[in-house]
């Protein structure tokens, strides 16, 4: 990619890209040509929640870990979003956590574990 333009338009998501293509294209591509891409760009593995239990309180994003069936609210730090899913960070990826409900709770509660309707697993 050379080059791509400074804004994107909000209504139909298109930018204008101008990318550098290889001498064979030449024969093939002409001035005024239409095409259509698509960029790639990196992965990279990430931990995340379904939105509903992150929660946000005083400017932070929390979760309610669950441990021996007591709630402890850990501070996170949220990054990309995609769909309904957060990626996060400050949190151990085997720890049990609210799907659901947080904003119910507080630091110490004590909970039960039930299985989760849709997915056929357990969450608190």
């Amino acid at each position: 990619m050379r080059a791509i333009a400074p804004s994107v338009d909000p209504q139909t998501r298109n930018a204008l890209v101008y990318v550098d293509l290889p001498e064979k294209a030449a024969q093939v591509v002409s001035a005024g040509m239409f095409a259509r891409g698509e960029f790639r760009l990196g992965q990279s593995s990430a931990l995340t929640l379904p939105q509903s239990a992150v929660l946000l309180r005083e400017g932070f994003a929390y979760v309610f870990r669950v441990d021996n069936d007591k709630v402890t609210q850990v501070k996170i730090d949220t990054a990309r979003r995609n769909g309904e899913r957060i990626e996060i960070s400050g949190l151990d990826a085997q720890a049990q956590v609210v799907a659901s409900g947080g904003g119910f709770l507080a630091d110490g509660d004590t909970v039960r574990i039930v299985p989760d309707k849709t997915a056929g697993g357990s969450s608190p």
